[in-house]
């Protein structure tokens, strides 16, 4: 399908921290990703339109008039909207994540013209397989997700929360959990709606489109990179020598473009969005490479000289994390609040990286080898001209060049800051001595006590 095909593309937004559904959707359009669109294609951001709403409400807190729209002319869905965050209580997580795709479909089964629904999931929703294939696994535990949802709506919030660890099972977290009871509503649906699944790894920066290392959050594995690179982390809990499947943001969305055409009533096509198979690195080259470019493109916002280590101890690693992370940060803090500087603290924001780090620490301590057939596909469709301008390049994917530019896009679309070669040079300079002086006074103080 090229652009001429696409009549309207339809948006569900809710207000936000104040914000009006109409002031959000005039600052999507106004974002930086549309520039070249705007100024090539003009005309092409009329098609987009919006409709107020929340995945969490009853039909999704459309009005009549708003639904009967998209059931009358919605073709092709991609149901993203997930809250990722690990730590989230279950009762939140299983609504958003679960209960909105079982309505979602219900939502479809009235849509006359759906030829595809595409269920964005995640690689990593079957913890307890080491190697995954492009395939619907039972939960394990297993786990009826009717009688899961039925559940959660029924079971008082902090109670429910409170089972979380006994029938969580391999997954620790929320959300691969909930995830996995979604692909499991997903599959009892396929021979009534053609669907599909994409399942992405740890999603990062884009590697060519809308522009190489855009990024706009802190989601998973990029938050850590820019903590890494502002010296805010001197220590991982993880294995160096375990493959890290990463995959950029733009080949993911390439994949979901072409796994459209695949949806079929009465199967299920899936594919696995990962590099681990293609394009392997390991944990101990994507930190060396984060530490390296980040010191050639320091951020203003640099604290501490770029440098960590991983460590599979746990103890070793909250040592670590206590003598290198939280002693500096505190110091750091003690010198703002007496010079009555007007600063942020970086205790508070240390805490909260320190549980990042932790809640990621599972990805970081295991590893899985996912099955990528899917692969064969967009390559096939790639050069019969089906989907000319779309790629899917993964095994020349050059990570020293592609960390570069990831470090770049976090000091330019994260940090706000304007990029040129030699910007902060001086400041990572100077942080670096001090970073020796305060090692020498460490290495000192260990001689005087010893002797």
């Amino acid at each position: 399908m090229d652009n001429a095909e696409i009549k309207r593309i339809y948006m569900l937004i809710r207000p936000k921290g104040g914000v009006t559904v109409e002031e959000r959707f005039r600052g999507f359009l106004q974002n930086p990703i549309f520039e070249r669109l705007k100024s090539d294609h003009p005309t092409q951001l009329k098609k987009i339109f919006h409709f107020s709403g929340n995945i969490e409400d009853d039909n999704f807190g459309l009005n009549e008039s708003d639904r009967s729209v998209l059931c009358a002319e919605v073709n092709i869905i991609f149901h993203s909207a997930a809250t990722v965050r690990f730590n989230e209580c279950l009762k939140v997580s299983a609504r958003v994540n679960s209960q909105a795709t079982y309505n979602l479909l219900e939502l479809c089964r009235q849509m006359p013209q759906l030829r595809s629904f595409l269920y964005v999931s995640t690689a990593y929703c079957n913890p307890g397989r080491k190697y995954v294939d492009e395939q619907v696994y039972p939960t394990m535990p297993p786990v009826d997700w009717r009688q899961f949802l039925a559940a959660t709506q029924k079971i008082p919030d902090d109670y429910l929360n409170r089972l979380a660890d006994y029938i969580k099972g391999p997954h620790v977290n929320t959300y691969t959990f909930t995830k996995s009871i979604a692909e499991q509503i997903v599959n009892a649906y396929k021979d009534e709606i053609p669907i599909v699944i994409v399942r992405p790894s740890i999603v990062t920066a884009a590697y060519r489109e809308p522009y190489p290392g855009w990024i706009d959050n802190i989601q998973a594995i990029s938050g850590i990179m820019m903590e890494i690179g502002k010296g805010g982390i001197s220590s991982i809990l993880g294995d160096k020598d375990l493959i890290c499947d990463i995959i950029p943001v733009d080949f993911v969305v390439n994949a979901m473009i072409m796994m459209v055409g695949k949806a079929k009533l009465g199967s299920l096509s899936i594919c696995n969005a990962t590099s681990g198979v293609t394009n392997p690195i390991t944990w101990q080259h994507l930190g060396e490479l984060t530490m390296k470019w980040s010191r050639i493109y320091p951020t203003r916002r640099m604290i501490m000289f770029p440098n960590f280590k991983y460590r599979c101890s746990a103890f070793n690693h909250e040592l670590a994390v206590w003598i290198l992370h939280f002693v500096p940060a505190l110091l750091m803090d003690l010198q703002t609040l007496l010079l009555a500087q007007k600063k942020r603290l970086v205790t508070p924001i240390a805490k909260k990286f320190r549980q990042a780090c932790l809640a990621g620490s599972f990805f970081s301590l295991n590893e899985w080898i996912f099955k990528n057939e899917s692969r064969f596909y967009f390559k096939e469709m790639i050069e019969n001209g089906t989907y000319p301008t779309l790629y899917w390049n993964l095994e020349e994917l050059d990570y020293d060049d592609y960390v570069r530019r990831h470090m770049i896009g976090i000091n330019k679309y994260l940090h706000r800051e304007k990029f040129t070669v030699d910007s902060n040079k001086f400041l990572v300079t100077r942080i670096y001595w001090f970073w020796i002086f305060l090692h020498l006074m460490f290495y000192m103080m260990l001689v005087y006590i010893a002797f």
